[in-house]
């Protein structure tokens, strides 16, 4: 599944392209944001120029935003957080989820979490929980407009778009 989800998560973030978005300083690669991955191997490829291996890529991916959710028995659930995490990082996606889910806000994946998690319609989740994002980007470009509010409509049609995919995922 991660793979599929990979996939997804690339087509979503435009591909193995390297760009810079308008209101920030560092470049991306590949969904890969360089402030808030200095460390990443793939930097040292790009600065000379080149293509960074697409092992380093997957295993970016594979290590930071599906390892924190392999133990989310729902394939679509996991799929879901996972993509999220991507765009939200992995504290706000778990804290995003544990609001739905009518738990404590800490951000910590722990045993209640993860028991609710697994428990949970998966049905009933990914709608609850892709209103709950939408409403998280609408306050965040509403808080902050000139920043965030050129991002809104995009961020609600990948939300939209992911949602519709972890449906169909599993």
């Amino acid at each position: 599944m991660f793979e599929k989800a990979l996939r997804k998560v690339l087509e979503l973030e435009g591909g193995l392209k390297l760009h810079r978005n308008p209101t920030e300083k560092y470049e991306t690669y590949a969904g890969i944001y360089r402030k808030a991955h200095p460390e990443w191997e793939g930097w040292q490829y790009i600065d000379k120029g080149l293509e960074p291996p697409f092992e380093l890529v997957r295993g970016f991916y594979y290590k930071n935003y599906w390892k924190p959710f392999e133990k989310v028995k729902d394939e679509k659930i996991k799929a879901l957080l996972f993509e999220t995490a991507v765009n939200l990082g992995v504290q706000k996606t778990v804290k995003l989820a544990q609001k739905v889910l009518g738990l404590k806000t800490d951000g910590v994946l722990g045993p209640r979490t993860l028991e609710a998690l697994n428990s949970a319609n998966p049905e009933d989740f990914i709608r609850d929980f892709t209103l709950a994002r939408i409403a998280f980007y609408t306050a965040l470009a509403n808080k902050n407009p000139r920043k965030y509010g050129l991002y809104l409509r995009g961020w609600i049609n990948r939300t939209l778009e992911a949602m519709a995919w972890a449906f169909s995922a599993g």
